[in-house]
């Protein structure tokens, strides 16, 4: 009888030790099928990061690169200035532009709303996610065009702008030309120019009055192109040509880094409402938030306040920072870089040696070119930021004509760009 009670005693001890270890070994399974989801969620995370900086890039973009002080225009540093470069999302820069002097003339308000078309909502990305028939407020368009760089956003403010107010911008630029033409008379009268200078100057002037002819305030973001790139020969950029308002891969869409010095050098003379912009870091919409693709430069540099980045694979990735050391304030372009981390560390080494030169410039790269060179001064263009002083037309007056054919301004046959392979991301 004590066998049997000494085999009942181990029975129920061993019963009672599996049940109580039955816990800890679920609790064990589960803390293991937990830590093995955690590394591969932490895995996937990773990678997925780690995909947005390694985009593709062309073997063969086309690159170039220029340093100016903002105030003086003179050259601190350049590289292939005759180079025609794919500007990407360095293009909303124009568009953000335009938006501006249209709110500048009292036009458009921050809190005015712009309706979504289907067109503008199929953007690619990088977009913003809006959706057709969507009201979204001025604001959060160009916040979302600075930040996120959405091209839905770009193409929603191209088309509300070519189709609400083209008629007004189309004036607003035809002004701008005469009194252009107005100063080229003033200034022959004391430096009187040579029978070509002449010749080529009144060809340029006829190149932008068939371009300004040919808008047709239609509502298209192909439109509104045209009225950027009328805007672009204004501001002296005469090598860039543009075809969309957001960047994305057009093999016509070309511009050179002088240009992009002109138009980066109009926005840093914008009225600080409107320049301001692009200092932002953060934007949160719809519960998202959206970090400045050029957020590391913001925080990171001494100085910084701006301006762009822009990518895509054709033209590979490209940026336009300004930052202000004291008084100085030096703009950097840096056009077809291989990766994100090259174009950071080449724009801070362009902006740290161009604040490091006090005295004689010192050339900072190579490249050769007849019309410009370390030491030159860039013929920055005369800006009038104030509002015109006759008002146009309101936008709900205005009918816009009927498309009619015309023939293609030279302005938008002189360029055709490098053609290659090109990413349907811009950003």
């Amino acid at each position: 009888m004590r066998k049997v009670y000494a085999w009942f005693g181990l029975a129920f001890a061993a019963a009672t030790i599996a049940v109580w270890s039955i816990p800890e070994t679920v609790d064990a399974r589960t803390r293991a099928h937990a830590s093995a989801h955690h590394r591969r969620h932490h895995h996937r995370r990773r990678h997925h990061r780690r995909r947005v900086h390694t985009l593709p890039v062309s073997d063969n973009a086309p690159t170039a690169e220029l340093v100016f002080d903002a105030d003086t225009g003179r050259v601190l540093a350049i590289a292939n200035a005759e180079q025609r470069v794919y500007p990407a999302s360095l293009t909303k820069m124009m568009t953000l532009y335009l938006t501006f002097r249209a709110m500048q003339e009292g036009w458009l308000r921050p809190e005015d709303t712009m309706m979504v078309s289907q067109y503008a909502a199929s953007a690619p990305p990088t977009k913003l996610g809006l959706y057709e028939g969507q009201s979204v407020a001025v604001d959060d368009l160009i916040r979302a065009s600075v930040t996120e760089s959405a091209n839905d956003a770009a193409r929603v403010l191209a088309e509300n702008l070519d189709g609400r107010f083209g008629r007004n911008l189309q004036q607003m630029l035809r002004a701008d030309l005469a009194a252009a033409q107005a100063d080229d008379a003033a200034d022959a009268l004391v430096d009187p120019p040579t029978a070509e200078e002449t010749a080529e100057r009144a060809a340029e002037i006829a190149d932008m009055q068939a371009l300004a002819s040919s808008i047709t305030a239609d509502g298209s973001e192909y439109d509104f192109a045209r009225l950027m790139t009328l805007q672009a020969r204004l501001l002296g950029m005469d090598d860039t040509l543009y075809r969309n308002a957001s960047g994305l891969p057009d093999p016509d869409q070309t511009t050179t880094a002088p240009d992009m010095a002109m138009l980066a050098y109009a926005i840093v003379h914008m009225p600080p409402q409107y320049y301001s912009y692009f200092s932002i870091q953060h934007f949160n919409y719809a519960g998202a938030d959206h970090r400045n693709h050029n957020l590391n430069f913001l925080t990171h540099y001494d100085g910084a306040d701006g301006i762009k980045t822009g990518y895509t694979q054709s033209g590979g990735f490209n940026v336009i920072d300004s930052a202000r050391h004291g008084d100085r304030r030096l703009v950097a372009i840096v056009m077809g870089r291989q990766s994100v981390a090259t174009r950071e560390a080449d724009v801070r080494a362009l902006l740290d040696a161009g604040f490091a030169q006090t005295g004689a410039v010192v050339a900072v790269s190579a490249g050769n070119s007849d019309f410009l060179t370390v030491g030159s001064t860039l013929d920055l263009p005369t800006l009038d930021h104030a509002p015109a002083a006759a008002v146009p037309l309101p936008p709900e007056a205005i009918v816009p004509s009927a498309p009619t054919p015309t023939a293609t301004p030279a302005s938008e046959t002189r360029r055709r760009g490098h053609h290659g392979s090109s990413s349907t991301r811009s950003r």
